[in-house]
């Protein structure tokens, strides 16, 4: 094996290892790293080397991510593929252990860094795996990767692995791939609770289900009773909608925009003939002007879910989540019941829990609105966060009681 290089790095990225983050970001010292160098050994101010690290020079906002801190960093880079192996099978094992996860068909096998794998996220899709990389550096290691996941669902087909590269950036940003067949289109249906879902894979970035918010939705169960009426805004393919339904709302009304997740949304309801879908309403337009025209027709809801994407833009400007809620949180007041609920959802590790927290206080202060904060909701079960790493605690949401 080649001698791998040794870099400083930044005093900040220095003590922000130090501290439990994994990632290293572009600066005078990562753009330095050489290029052709699949590792890198990360070197303190002192010249003492402190981690061994995954190199992606072609990533735009994430340089290198933290493989191990354990020293002797040549020896864990010449048995890394037993290493991966065995950073696998860990966190297989812990997910078919969580007895939560056998109440539905999706969940995730690898949660990226909180499970000690960099830029890696598996899930489960009932008898199919998505494998979706965040950095191109794993792309050399898929075999691996896939064989170790058959060798823990020896069922497993090769032609029900799928590999997708996800993230920010454009060149990451790719339809998932079937393994066997790159053209592949895979429609299947998965449980999720009780309710079944249609999924999509190879046709769509998205495959249909949030599964992050899996957990999310069993922990909201206790807000929506037999009497009550729930307004889903954002509402993409209905999983809050039906699960609303099932938990025996009276009335269930989805909002979005897109035709394409309101004919989603409908086909979900169609897989589920025990709902009574004539308790149901899609209106396919915008989340504002559908609070318009609900409070226009003196409309009024006992719980409000509201999940908008981190940014959106409406041709002229790009508008963040956080920036609209002053204007949302108004309009929803008007529609909500008293003592009825709204949870408010954040998708950004750009702004902290204590910030989208204080900035929620601030915009019902300035609107002279009363509301106890009920719960904090984040991530759980099988999407596990890690101490020191803000930006995989990117799922934020308040629950708030109208007074």
């Amino acid at each position: 094996m080649e001698k791998i290089p040794e870099c400083l790095i930044h005093p900040i990225s220095i003590k922000l290892i130090r501290a439990g983050h994994p990632w290293i970001t572009p600066d005078n010292f990562s753009n330095r790293f050489p290029r052709q160098s699949e590792f890198v050994i990360a070197m303190d101010d002192r010249k003492r080397p402190m981690a061994l690290l995954l190199h992606d020079p072609n990533h735009k906002n994430v340089k290198a991510r933290v493989w191990t801190t354990k020293y002797p960093f040549d020896r864990e880079a010449e048995h890394f593929t037993a290493g991966l192996q065995a950073r696998l099978d860990l966190a297989f094992e812990k997910r078919l252990k969580e007895p939560a996860l056998k109440e539905r068909d999706n969940y995730y096998l690898v949660f990226g860094e909180a499970d000690q794998l960099p830029g890696i996220f598996i899930l489960k899709l009932k008898d199919r795996v998505l494998i979706q990389f965040y950095t191109s550096f794993w792309n050399r290691y898929k075999t691996v990767i896939q064989t170790t996941v058959q060798e823990v669902f020896p069922e497993m087909k090769d032609e029900n692995i799928w590999l997708q590269l996800r993230g920010e950036t454009r060149e990451l940003q790719k339809l998932p791939v079937n393994s066997t067949d790159a053209g592949r289109r895979d429609e299947f249906h998965i449980q999720e609770f009780g309710l079944q879902y249609l999924i999509r894979l190879g046709s769509s970035y998205d495959y249909g289900l949030y599964t992050d918010m899996s957990s999310v939705r069993y922990v909201l169960k206790k807000y929506i009773h037999h009497d009550s009426s729930v307004l889903n805004l954002y509402s993409y393919t209905g999983a809050f909608s039906l699960w609303a339904m099932k938990l025996g709302a009276k009335q269930v009304t989805s909002v979005d925009l897109s035709p394409k997740y309101i004919e989603w949304l409908q086909q979900n309801l169609g897989l589920n003939p025990e709902l009574n879908s004539t308790q149901h309403e899609a209106l396919t337009m915008s989340v504002e002007e559908a609070l318009v025209k609900l409070r226009n027709e003196e409309r009024k809801f006992d719980f409000i879910i509201c999940d908008p994407p981190s940014s959106s833009t409406d041709g002229d400007k790009r508008t963040s989540a956080i920036k609209s809620y002053k204007d949302l949180i108004s309009k929803m007041d008007k529609v909500l019941n008293p003592k009825g609920h709204m949870v408010i959802f954040l998708n950004t590790h750009q702004v902290t829990n204590q910030k989208f927290e204080r900035t929620i206080q601030d915009i019902l202060g300035e609107l002279k609105l009363h509301y106890n904060l009920s719960a904090r909701v984040s991530l759980g079960q099988d999407c596990p966060t890690l101490k020191g790493f803000p930006e995989g605690n990117y799922l934020k949401g308040l629950v708030l009681e109208k007074l």
